[in-house]
């Protein structure tokens, strides 16, 4: 079933609103802002019900939409894992209001994991496209230019070894010399490409 952000008074309360309180983050004051208008709420909410049809009304009662939303926007802008989501949000006041759990338990990273996975790529757009029109509504952008993000990522490489490095070598030797013939006018050279020998061959070297 789905969730409902429900303040509950309690003994320890008061001393947890007046510290988290005091507590700021200017990047967090404004998406927190962002994150009120109603129809992001609707996007999560519609994540949620995906589950089972009758979601509204049966089960047990999981994660609120608010909640849920709010947690996936913190993880992204910390660059988090869905561990280091779970534990920031037991130890900090101010990711705990961010995220409206206030002095609630924290779901495990496991049902946050889950939870995350049911707004696809369908739930994430919509997302994106509500604060692009946020956005414009608001004239801080006209939509008309998009900027990304350029920084080189860690990749898959093999291992510089020095069969591996001679092979590489002739396969970029023998790629440079076809195109040279291809741009030489009546050229009778002819290549021999030698680089699926030379994979077979670093092959035999690695298996010894």
């Amino acid at each position: 079933m789905i969730g409902k952000t429900v303040r509950q008074s309690s003994l320890f309360a008061f001393a947890f609103f007046k510290e988290a309180a005091a507590i700021r983050d200017p990047t967090l004051d404004v998406v927190d802002r962002l994150l009120e208008d109603p129809e992001l709420l609707a996007v999560s909410t519609q994540t949620l019900a995906k589950r089972s049809p009758g979601s509204y009304k049966v089960g047990r009662e999981g994660i609120a939409p608010d909640r849920l939303l709010r947690c996936m926007v913190l993880k992204h802008i910390k660059g988090w894992s869905y561990r280091e989501l779970h534990r920031e949000l037991r130890a900090s006041l101010l990711y705990r209001r961010f995220t409206r759990f206030y002095e609630d338990p924290i779901p495990d990273f496991s049902n946050l994991c889950r939870a995350f996975a049911l707004f696809g790529k369908e739930g994430t757009q919509q997302i994106h496209q509500r604060i692009v029109q946020q956005a414009k509504e608001a004239n801080m952008i006209a939509g008309k230019k998009l900027r990304t993000d350029t920084t080189a990522v860690e990749t898959n490489i093999h291992y510089p070894t020095d069969s591996s490095l001679l092979a590489d070598s002739l396969r970029v030797m023998s790629r440079s010399l076809h195109r040279i013939v291809q741009g030489c006018q009546d050229s009778e050279f002819r290549i021999v490409n030698h680089a699926r020998a030379s994979k077979h061959r670093v092959l035999e070297i690695a298996r010894a």
